[in-house]
């Protein structure tokens, strides 16, 4: 049973904290933060709350597949509903150290000229989670050929059964190619981390599609996969059933006449190089740390790591999430409490105890 929240007398009894970043990771830790009997001020950058989860679809099949995808409206509505947490989408804060709190103006990032929201916090909470790897600085098509598409914006064709045949004129693709660690796993552009969400990702969507269109021939393309769900070596069986897997990477594509893409890679046990024409290429982008990062992170006082992430802790600064490094969404949802219990404690709070949200407590299903 949650604790009951009391009025406080005093801003001192009942700090303030800033969450910066209103996806997976700052959803979770204002919930955390509210229920403890914090007050919050929530900023998001873009019009709505939900980051890059926002944009995930279902990849239940006949069953569910702990994808994950269902639990941004649980933590959606736990933050809507306390009214602890003040909300500030589309906007932009100003954050300036004064000893041990900070003070800061959250402006709206469309109404120029207009008067600031000025908070005071106790603690600053970072969770703006990651950037995308942009795929055209690659020879594979993405901007250059329509039938070239990330994975994001696969998912979000497959929110919906008819918007996905939509965009084949009614039919699905024949051939659906995915390429997986494209901007990860990359020492050419210095990217040496492996992006965690890609291979779950990549397959579950796979599958879905196959389980739609059973006549859709589906390949996928990968360095390693990494293991997926409680029963990874199960599962792993179920998409060779499926699915077409080679370990290999195709390095270019090419437009042919009929509307298609070409794509062609080494093929090991065979010494040869070999090409094949697919309806629909897919590029799992990776992760890559925010553009922004170095100057938030510097304002704040919050290291970074050598690779460019945040560090977890500054002074009364805590990060949580993918702006740490590349996680799934079951990662950073344990490492999003993770982190403002260790807030709390740092405001002297520890004396709480909370049971989990639904939205935590569904995390065990994904492992």
């Amino acid at each position: 049973m949650n604790p009951p929240v009391s009025s406080p007398s005093s801003s001192a009894s009942c700090p303030r904290v800033l969450v910066l970043g209103g996806g997976m990771a700052g959803l979770t830790a204002a919930a955390v933060f509210a229920r403890a009997g914090l007050f919050v001020s929530l900023v998001e950058r873009s019009s709505r709350l939900g980051g890059h989860a926002a944009r995930l679809s279902c990849k239940a099949t006949d069953r569910c597949v702990h994808c994950g995808a269902c639990l941004l409206e649980p933590a959606l509505q736990a933050v809507r509903e306390n009214p602890r947490i003040a909300v500030h989408t589309g906007s932009l804060a100003r954050i300036r150290r004064a000893g041990d709190r900070f003070a800061c103006e959250i402006q709206s990032a469309c109404a120029a000229g207009g008067v600031p929201t000025t908070a005071e916090a106790a603690a600053v909470f970072l969770a703006t989670g990651f950037s995308v790897f942009n795929p055209a600085r690659k020879p594979l098509g993405y901007g250059v050929y329509a039938n070239v598409i990330t994975q994001l914006e696969l998912e979000d064709r497959l929110r919906s059964a008819e918007g996905f045949l939509r965009c084949f004129g009614g039919r699905p693709p024949g051939r659906i190619a995915f390429l997986q660690c494209v901007g990860s796993r990359d020492a050419q552009i210095g990217h040496l981390w492996c992006s965690t969400f890609c291979c779950a990702a990549t397959l579950r969507a796979a599958r879905k599609i196959r389980h739609r269109h059973p006549e859709t021939a589906i390949t996928v393309f990968y360095i390693d996969l990494q293991s997926v769900g409680r029963e990874p070596d199960a599962f792993l069986a179920e998409c060779r059933r499926d699915l077409r897997l080679i370990r290999a990477v195709p390095g270019e594509a090419f437009g042919t006449e009929d509307g298609g893409v070409r794509l062609s890679w080494f093929d090991e046990a065979s010494r040869r190089s070999l090409e094949e024409t697919f309806d629909l290429v897919v590029l799992s982008a990776g992760m890559e740390p925010p553009a922004d990062l170095p100057e938030t992170a510097e304002a704040l006082g919050l290291p970074l790591d050598p690779l460019g992430w945040a560090a977890e802790e500054g002074a009364r600064v805590f990060a949580a999430g993918a702006v740490r490094r590349p996680m799934t969404i079951a990662e950073t949802i344990a490492d999003s409490r993770r982190a403002a219990f260790r807030l709390l404690a740092a405001l002297g709070r520890v004396q709480i105890t909370l049971s989990p949200e639904p939205a935590a407590a569904a995390v065990e299903g994904l492992r």
